[in-house]
């Protein structure tokens, strides 16, 4: 079969060219439309569920929101975890769902769920989901400036001109405003005209309520005409608001104006948002749709602001850009780019160099630019996305070596015939032949890695998604090189058959071959020396382990700081605000910030939940080569020691993407994660505190912190049911008045064009910021008295629960910690201890860690799996290829001895053993056992035509020698850039390159010397 395929190749040869010129157009079509991202989507299908009850404690929505929520939405398909916060006025309820399912079908389940709960929820609640999108997917943030508008007209500009403007964009899933303040018609009445007058605050909210409508009164005939009927009452400004009559005392109309300032404000804040040195912005957040080209979209995004700067928005209002993923798209496939192009030269310099040949190398060169094209195309075909991973995991020597096989035999085939003076038919016919049989070898080769990275395959969850992409992409474009090795290769070197395919003099190689067969003489005759000395250095790579450090994945550095600040719970909006303003001057201190953003509390829409005491701060990175820091962890230090000035706060440092993904998959902001389960919020607390403690103590731990649950400060009216029901008063009465009277209540909407903002009614200012206000309020009874609610309820202040945090149907509070110097397995392991020993939890409780050290475990314990079984299929492989036992057992009883130059590897650049170097070690198992199938064919081959034992040895090894280094070299070149590379996003493919290249040190010189010497081994214990 492969001889037909070869032979058709050769006598079509225009065919195979013209095959791949296409192959170049439809390549370079998929390049244009493949999805590249930063770093891949890791997140699970998920909904969010966010209901806002505003005014009410967490108590009540844990209760009356959140608990019937989560009770409907059990036993959803695919459910695998189920999360709610419930905090001040806001329910957040996470589901995740596992990898088989669907985001549309998860949605429309969620959808049905929601139908059936919403009765039993509180009037006014109204659960909505989420945004269809991931921790990824906050690609843009802008401001808006406008130096001569109120902050509540640019909020109204952003909320109801920017926002839809931007959500027109395809790929666009929501854009989410924060800061600023939301619109609002206030109506403050004041209690002593209320009392002046007999009324009441129901009767403003009725009057107001009751005079702002349109109506139709249907057509009328007029002559010849129809004339529609309409009745104007809508309200058209704050004056007209207090014109509006709430009652008639003496014959005279008592008018809203009389009881009552009305003025236009922001809505009580959730949240205020600051830049650099401006106090107050309006921000806006632009999310991307699950799935889609971050890139493509953001082209959308920006020309939409161009149309909106130009022509949209009013002169002088302007959205200027605070947070852009094209950067950081940029900067990494910048990196990517640079790596391979480096790669690239250095293995055309070794072909070069071993070659000497310029054309055959181009030949080979060749092979690298069509395989990538081939897999571009599946991938876009497979719907795989392209990131810094995937692409930069990709090595050219590997890709190549097949063909540098083929090139290196052919060309010492046409030196040989060019002696013996051979004709040009002759010549393409021994080509033939030589392409047939390496093609097999070459194709068990190919095969053999690919196999070797079946382990990646079965990943689930996170780890799935960060190394699938990677896994496709590698293994297309080897299935690519593959056939272009045996179709196109020999095509193009058919047209070079003659002097510029002989062998020049080369004494580089000559002298390596000279030395090599010296030293493989030597090793025959002492094969014992090396047998020890490889087992022992094996054991002792194999002991180092212990000092080598375990994570999940290195940090990628995305150029920024996303730092999140605790403040003490009770904190109110406005002492946070000045706290806010002195963290931000101070930060604003270091030269290497460009910008500052800072987001205290929460947006209003709900789909972040957080209170007062959260302050989140971006900080926008300049260039690293302007810095006097030496990395960012040392920068990170210096901004630890100047806000250390500030007692009771709790940092946690991270950077944006990292701290959405981290927050989305464990619900906890950290690299580790401790979760407590249990009911009693109090014992968990204490509990939280105690390991707190803990984990402070040990080495490298840095952003320690507890979830705060506790400690909100609470005016609880606690309603005497007793004097109540002597006034004949409802309870329902009482809340009503409380609810309208100090929350405020919207009694309708004032149009302004295309416009709706809330009109609301509550008592003035001085009439309820403080108990002994409140307690005046009064309550109408049934007989017309007015009774103050100290007369009906005791008002007392107490903590209660700030958030309560519920997971898989448990309350549980977390605490997160990040390292700084130290790896996560040793960390984990010792802190384990130590919660063990001190940490005693009652019956009901437990301690579960998670984050990303729970994900590491995952994949490690998935790959001591499936790894043998990788491996018994590679020797099922081998066995296939050689039809001998022995041969195969030769070349797997080589693998572990490759694993030495990775572990050594590691150890000298003080890389921890990740999920990435795990993936390393897989590819690295095949490139080894590729290696020395290329030997053994060779050996194989020479006793076939029988050569003695020891000079098929020696003259196969040497014979080999040139292809084994060459294709080993260029997979170590291949990978240095990627090794060396200190640019943005070369942390993520740094472990892998270490891994390959150290081990391939060791592999091929193993492979050189070992190999014949066990082969030898056992074909004299065979011969006996």
């Amino acid at each position: 079969m492969i001889h037909k395929i070869i032979a058709f190749c050769l006598q079509q040869r225009l065919l195979i060219i013209g095959a791949s010129v296409l192959l170049v157009v439809i390549g370079a079509i998929s390049v244009e439309r493949l999805p590249v991202q930063a770093f891949p989507d890791v997140q699970n299908v998920f909904v969010q569920v966010v209901t806002q009850y505003p005014g009410q404690a967490p108590e009540e929505v844990e209760k009356l929101i959140s608990l019937p929520i989560e009770k409907e939405m059990n036993g959803l398909p695919h459910l695998i975890n189920m999360r709610s916060v419930s905090i001040f006025g806001l329910s957040v309820v996470t589901l995740t769902f596992d990898d088989d399912a669907d985001d549309y079908f998860s949605r429309q389940q969620v959808v049905e769920r929601l139908r059936a709960v919403s009765s039993s929820l509180p009037d006014g609640t109204q659960p909505v989901m989420g945004p269809l999108t991931t921790g990824v997917g906050e690609i843009y943030r802008y401001r808006i400036e406008a130096p001569n508008y109120p902050l509540v007209e640019q909020r109204a500009l952003q909320d109801w001109v920017i926002e839809r403007t931007l959500r027109s964009v395809q790929g666009v899933a929501d854009v989410v405003a924060f800061g600023g303040g939301v619109k609002q018609y206030q109506i403050e009445v004041d209690p002593d005209k209320l009392r002046d007058y007999k009324l009441t605050l129901p009767d403003v909210y009725q009057a107001v309520a009751a005079n702002n409508a349109n109506t139709g009164g249907g057509y009328i005939e007029h002559g010849y005409e129809a004339l529609v009927v309409r009745g104007a009452g809508l309200l058209k400004s704050a004056d007209e608001i207090g014109d509006i009559v709430v009652a008639s005392r003496d014959g005279a109309p008592v008018l809203v104006k009389h009881i009552a300032n009305v003025a236009v404000g922001p809505q009580p804040r959730n949240g205020i948002v600051g830049y650099n040195e401006r106090d107050d912005v309006v921000e806006g957040v632009v999310l991307l749709i699950k799935g889609r080209d971050a890139l493509v979209v953001l082209q959308g995004v920006k020309e939409k602001i161009e149309d909106l700067n130009g022509h949209i928005l009013p002169p002088g209002v302007k959205i200027i850009p605070i947070y852009d993923r094209t950067e950081l798209v940029e900067h990494t496939k910048k990196t990517v780019v640079h790596n391979m192009m480096e790669g690239a030269a250095l293995i055309l310099a070794i072909l070069v160099i071993f070659l000497r040949r310029a054309l055959a190398s181009s030949v080979v060169i060749a092979v690298i630019p069509l395989s990538l094209l081939f897999a571009f195309i599946l991938i876009d075909a497979e719907h795989v996305s392209a990131n810094l991973i995937s692409l930069g995991a990709i090595d050219f020597g590997i890709i190549v070596d097949s063909a540098v096989v083929l090139v290196e035999a052919i060309m010492v085939k046409v030196t040989l015939e060019m002696s013996q003076k051979a004709s040009v038919a002759h010549m393409r016919q021994s080509m033939l032949m030589t392409a047939v049989d390496l093609a097999r070898p070459i194709l068990f080769s190919k095969a053999i890695i690919i196999i070797a990275f079946l382990p990646i395959f079965t990943f689930q969850r996170v780890e799935e998604k960060i190394f699938s992409p990677m896994a496709f992409t590698l293994s297309f474009a080897l299935l690519g090189s593959l056939i272009i090795s045996l179709t196109l290769v020999p095509v193009l070197l058919s047209y070079l058959i003659g002097p510029r395919l002989i062998e020049s003099h080369n004494p580089l190689v000559e002298g390596m071959e000279r030395h090599y067969r010296s030293a493989l003489e030597s090793v025959l005759r002492h094969p014992r020396r090396l047998f020890i000395g490889a087992g022992l250095t094996l054991a002792l790579s194999l002991g180092s382990t212990s000092l080598i450090g375990t994570e999940f994945m290195p940090k990628l550095d995305e150029g920024n700081i996303w730092l999140t600040i605790t403040l003490p719970t009770p904190v109110s909006l406005a002492k946070a605000k000045v706290l806010e303003q002195d963290i931000r001057g101070r930060l604003r201190e270091f030269t290497e910030a460009k910008s500052i953003l800072t987001q205290l509390g929460r947006p209003e829409d709900g789909t972040d939940p957080k209170g007062f005491n959260n302050l989140e701060i971006l900080i926008d990175l300049k260039p690293k080569d302007t810095w006097h820091y030496k990395d960012k962890d040392e920068l990170v230090e210096a901004m630890q020691k100047r806000l250390a000035v500030f007692p009771g706060l709790q940092f946690n440092f991270s950077q944006v993407i990292q701290d959405n993904v981290e927050e989305a998959i464990s619900g906890v902001k950290g690299e580790i994660a401790i979760k407590i389960f249990g009911e009693d919020l109090k014992v968990l607390q204490e509990k939280a505190n105690q390991i707190t403690r803990i984990l402070r103590s040990i080495e490298g731990a840095t952003d320690v912190a507890a979830e705060q649950q506790s400690g909100l400060a609470q005016m609880v009216i606690a309603i005497d049911r007793a004097k109540i029901a002597r006034y004949g008063i409802d309870v329902d009465d009482v809340e009503s008045v409380i609810a309208m009277a100090v929350g405020g209540k919207t009694a309708t909407q004032m149009l302004e064009g295309e416009r709706r903002f809330d009109i609301t009614v509550r008592l003035t200012g001085t009439a309820r910021d403080s108990v002994g206000a409140i307690e005046d309020i009064t309550v109408l009874s049934p007989d017309g008295s007015r009774i103050p609610l100290a007369e009906l309820a005791e008002i007392k202040i107490n903590q209660g629960a700030s958030r309560i945090s519920r997971e898989d149907n448990m309350r549980r509070i977390a605490i997160k910690c990040n390292l700084i110097g130290r790896d996560q397995g040793s960390f984990v392991a010792e802190a384990q201890e130590k919660v063990a020993e001190q940490v005693v939890l009652e019956p009901g409780y437990r301690i579960v860690w998670s984050g990303q050290f729970e994900n590491q475990q995952r994949a490690m314990k998935r790959l001591a799996f499936i790894v043998p079984v990788s491996l018994v299929l590679i020797f099922i492989l081998l066995f296939w290829a050689f039809q001998s036992l022995k041969s195969a057992s030769l070349i797997v009883m080589n693998v572990p001895f490759a694993m030495i130059g990775g572990l050594v590897a590691l150890l000298l650049t003080g890389i921890h053993l990740s999920v990435s170097a795990a993936v390393g070690f897989i590819a690295l198992f095949g490139i080894a056992v590729q290696n020395g199938v290329i030997l053994l064919t060779q050996i194989n081959h020479l006793r076939r035509e029988g050569t003695p034992l020891q000079e098929a040895i020696l003259q196969g090894s040497v014979s080999r020698l040139r292809p084994v280094v060459m294709t080993a070299l260029m997979a170590i070149l291949g990978l240095i850039p990627a090794a060396l590379s200190t640019s943005v996003g070369s942390e993520t493919a740094k472990p892998f390159a270490v891994v390959i290249i150290g081990g391939l040190i060791t592999a091929t010189l193993l492979t050189l010397t070992m190999l014949p010497a066990l082969y030898r081994h056992f074909e004299e214990q065979h011969e006996t």
